[in-house]
């Protein structure tokens, strides 16, 4: 690489990169190019002699950032500034000589002492494999010394800053273990959320059923095709069944039944997840939709597992599709009755059909013949109420420009308004 002067123009000068800087080019391992100009430059626009460093190759996308509209004012930079003012500055160098003296006290067991010492290196080395390998084994110095919420929190940062980092395996299995102890301990001593804890520093200050579920849920989001992903997910839905909030549970069956086909908790999760469905239901008189689903889950058991199917729960599954049937119906006899008392026949009507056709043998299939017969004559939709006074008010303009629009007619001729009826009075869209 040559030699450059210090005039405005010459290549390597502050105020040339000033004027080049948006118009140069990053090339891999190398360094920024600008056309027309041989070599390579750092970010400072100064020449390279050789690949460009580590630290820099990171600080390269950190300083492309946005800085906001008052970057002078940043309380994080003015503290970096800050840090390098008192000589507390980025020093690879140092960072490695305290990330080899935190070794050594780990090996001799001394996790807090070696904590101390992985965080300078963090904060001496950013960006960088060192801080990567640093916060791996900061992570480890709180998990060994029973700071649980420390590790965790130190973990998540590591899969956050390095989702790629070779510790993921290590990582995520420490946070099971931390996730599955804080979970068991709450099982056998329940504390409300809001209750504090001060004496014991195995577990979060507040809520420790809810950071067990949040670092299953850690696992899941950041090792989505890892070992514990799946383990993760059949975990979350068990916590979330075992306090009743059956919406949450029956979100985590799903997931694990649709993204984990292959995984060992597919016959679990269809069986759980037809009790969860069957939960979700609140009556007649609420949305069906968990019903139908619980159908379709109960055919998938029987279809699927019915090599895993003892003969206690083969029985205990189709009575299980005969109450779901149940269910259905009566909830197609509530809708008919409710259609019916409000004088919408023609809806009435579809509903009574409905429960004829699924079940004709049964005893509510004759309650439906019998009421089917007895609006058979209404019509379809009730008279609108004080019809004469609402005549008596300008139509919307909106509605007459829609009913100047010409009407459709079929091949046959026929006109396909929606005031077309059948033979029972039943609106017909065609």
């Amino acid at each position: 690489m040559p030699s450059f002067g210090g005039s405005a123009a010459t290549p390597g000068t502050p105020e040339w990169w000033k004027k080049n800087k948006n118009k140069a080019t990053y090339v891999e391992r190398q360094g920024y190019q600008v056309e027309g100009v041989p070599g390579y430059f750092d970010k400072n626009g100064r020449p390279m002699d050789g690949a460009m460093s580590e630290k820099d190759l990171v600080f390269r996308t950190e300083s492309d950032k946005p800085q906001g509209l008052f970057p002078q004012l940043d309380p994080k930079k003015n503290y970096e500034k800050a840090k390098v003012a008192v000589g507390l500055g980025p020093d690879q160098q140092r960072a490695q000589e305290v990330y080899q003296e935190g070794q050594t006290l780990f090996t001799a067991k001394q996790y807090a002492k070696a904590a101390k010492k992985y965080q300078e290196a963090c904060q001496r080395w950013p960006n960088s494999t060192l801080e990567r390998q640093s916060l791996y084994q900061l992570g480890n110095s709180y998990f060994f010394d029973d700071r649980y919420q420390d590790a965790r929190e130190t973990y998540v940062e590591l899969l956050e800053k390095y989702p790629n980092s070779p510790q993921v395996d290590g990582v995520v299995e420490r946070l099971w273990s931390i996730a599955e102890y804080w979970e068991k301990h709450d099982q056998k001593e329940h504390h409300w959320a809001a209750t504090p804890n001060f004496t014991d520093e195995t577990r979060p200050w507040f809520d420790t059923q809810g950071f067990a579920r949040k670092t299953y849920e850690n696992i899941q989001l950041y090792d989505p095709t890892g070992p514990r992903a799946d383990d993760a997910i059949m975990a979350m839905a068990g916590m979330y069944f075992r306090k009743g909030q059956y919406g949450e549970a029956d979100h985590y069956y799903q997931l694990l039944r649709q993204q984990y086909p292959r995984s060992e908790y597919q016959f679990e999760a269809h069986l759980l997840g037809l009790q969860t469905k069957l939960r979700k239901y609140q009556g007649p008189e609420y949305d069906g939709a968990p019903l139908e689903e619980a159908k379709v889950l109960a055919k998938q058991l029987r279809t699927q597992f019915a090599g895993r199917l003892s003969a206690d729960e083969g029985e205990r599954l189709a009575q299980t599709q005969a109450e779901v049937n149940q269910a259905i119906v009566q909830r197609d006899m509530a809708m008919a009755s409710h259609y019916e008392n409000t004088g919408h026949y023609g809806a009435a009507r579809i509903y009574y059909g409905e429960v004829m056709k699924k079940y004709p043998e049964s005893q509510l299939a004759s309650a439906a013949r019998e009421r089917l017969s007895a609006i058979a004559d209404e019509p379809a939709l009730p008279e609108e109420p004080a019809k004469w006074l609402i005549e008596m008010f300008p139509e919307n303009p909106e509605r007459t420009r829609v009913a100047r629009v010409p009407e459709l007619r079929d091949s046959r001729g026929g006109d396909q308004s929606p005031d077309k009826k059948d033979e029972e009075g039943t609106t017909l869209f065609r």
